[in-house]
């Protein structure tokens, strides 16, 4: 009965001891049923499969006849059943030998000895050895479930550990440890039976100088010593060869008498927190550089203006008019481009917060087509590199909202201009056909590579190679597909490769 630690096993065995010992012609174990509110048959012999599924004692009545842990009952089944007394007739019982099975004072079963025999007596021996069982019985039925109880709660301790979505390892002074999944998967590694295994499979380095923590100073070995402590380091998982940065806070478990019994560790993976603050202080630095660029000329053309009107009064002379014009014209351009960066860093956190709104109204798009492109003309007519040409119809009523159009024409004409550093022919194509109005706008420049295309139009996302050195933030394109596509329409990009220029396409429902 001690051998295992089976609830099944145990009462099984007591069953089969108490039938042997007792020369009897059935035995059974009862226990409570899932309600708690009988007594019914777990594991018996030489019963009917229909009496030991059927029968059954209601508590209240098991508790009056069962008076204490150390009573037993001898009952005439013919005359005074506890049970259902045609399941006893229909089973040929007489008598039974009744010890209850008590746990901390409260009934938890019963072991019964049958009899058929309405002559037989139970005798001292009788009565001593169903004892002796019913208390073993107890003992093993207790220790069982706590056993259970315990698997359960391990199991439990391992499901929660397992949800959280830190990662969290737990260790012992022996050298135990245990793991849950989500630092498995930090730290790239499967199941091991030792700490020391743990220590050989992962590369520990302080995040800060990038240097090998020595052995009995990780977080964990200083937990066991009885150190609190917290840090951040790095690993490279061995698998995949990944780097992942890790926050960590490891802290002693102490028992009753203040020793360590054991420590945990708690691992957070902020691999991609870190890179976004890398990216974040990567795009504050583009945007201080984009808005500071158009500055300086601003400023230069300003004092150039103020020198030449000092001058004009000084001397008595009159205003360079044309010379004037070209310099406030030249302010004016780049007013227009730091408004365009500004406007579209506001659409980009306003499409990130879903709030980027398409206000529709009636306008002309080829009127606004060619206002844009004659902008374009009159801002690089001094340099001479481009020429444009330009087609659209006489008029092309539409529905939408001009001043995203006009934003997307302004990023897509600018970029065909921009990655063009040698000039060459921008050519722009307005056309209504079939309730769709298609602009495309075709330029000589570097081109783009085809491993780029899938990529480009993501917000903050810039081409390589040669794309890569020109000013910009990776968002004039991702702001013209957002505006197309919250027409209902879309963009598309076209390139022959590096050095072949490219073609955009972009498709709105008139």
């Amino acid at each position: 009965m001690m051998r295992s630690l089976d609830l099944g096993d145990r009462i099984r065995t007591a069953v089969r001891a108490a039938r042997s010992l007792e020369s009897a012609e059935a035995a059974s174990l009862m226990l409570r049923d899932q309600a708690g509110d009988a007594l019914v048959i777990s594991a018996q012999e030489g019963l009917s499969e229909t009496y030991a599924a059927r029968q059954r004692i209601p508590m209240d009545r098991a508790r009056a006849a069962y008076r204490g842990p150390d009573e037993h009952v001898v009952l005439d089944l013919r005359k005074g059943p506890l049970g259902d007394a045609a399941l006893i007739r229909a089973e040929g019982l007489a008598k039974a030998l009744a010890v209850p099975l008590v746990h901390e004072g409260d009934l938890i079963g019963a072991l019964t000895i049958y009899t058929k025999d309405a002559e037989r007596s139970f005798d001292e021996d009788d009565i001593e050895v169903a004892h002796i069982l019913a208390a073993q019985a107890t003992i093993g039925i207790t220790n069982a479930r706590l056993f259970a109880d315990a698997l359960a709660q391990r199991e439990l301790q391992r499901h929660l550990l397992d949800s959280l979505g830190e990662g969290v390892i737990i260790a012992w002074p022996d050298g135990r440890y245990e793991a849950n999944a989500g630092a498995k998967t930090i730290l790239g590694i499967g199941t091991m039976r030792s700490l020391a295994e743990l220590r050989d499979a992962v590369d520990v380095r302080e995040l800060r100088t990038g240097e090998s923590v020595p052995a009995g100073r990780y977080s964990l070995d200083r937990a066991l010593r009885g150190e609190t402590s917290a840090g951040e380091f790095f690993v490279t998982q061995k698998s995949t060869g990944q780097r992942r940065d890790i926050a960590v806070n490891a802290a002693p478990v102490h028992g009753t008498d203040g020793g360590v019994i054991g420590a945990v560790m708690t691992l957070h993976d902020v691999t991609d927190l870190h890179a976004a603050e890398r990216e974040r202080e990567e795009f504050l630095s583009i945007v201080s550089h984009e808005l500071r660029t158009p500055l300086t000329p601003l400023k230069a053309l300003a004092q150039l203006v103020r020198s030449r009107m000092r001058r004009a009064r000084e001397q008595g002379s009159e205003l360079d008019l044309d010379s004037l014009d070209r310099n406030l014209a030249a302010i004016e351009r780049q007013v227009d481009r730091m408004n365009g960066l500004v406007n579209d860093l506001l659409s980009v956190s306003r499409a990130e917060r879903g709030a980027l709104r398409m206000e529709p109204g009636h306008f002309d798009l080829a009127a606004t087509t060619r206002d844009v492109v004659q902008r374009y003309v009159d801002a690089t007519e001094e340099e001479g590199r481009h020429h444009f040409t330009i087609e659209t119809p006489e008029s092309l009523p539409v529905r939408g909202d001009q001043s995203r159009l006009e934003q997307l024409l302004m990023n897509l004409v600018g970029n065909a201009v921009k990655y063009s550093p040698s000039g060459g022919a921008v050519r722009v194509a307005l056309e209504g056909r079939d309730g769709t109005a298609e602009i495309s706008i075709s330029d000589e420049g570097i081109g783009i590579p085809a491993a780029d295309l899938p990529n480009l139009g993501q917000p903050f996302v810039r081409g390589s190679g040669r794309a890569s050195t020109f000013a910009g933030m990776g968002v004039g394109l991702y702001v013209a597909r957002l505006v197309a596509e919250g027409h209902g329409g879309s963009l598309q990009l076209a390139s022959g490769g590096d050095g072949k220029g490219t073609t955009v396409r972009v498709k709105l429902p008139i």
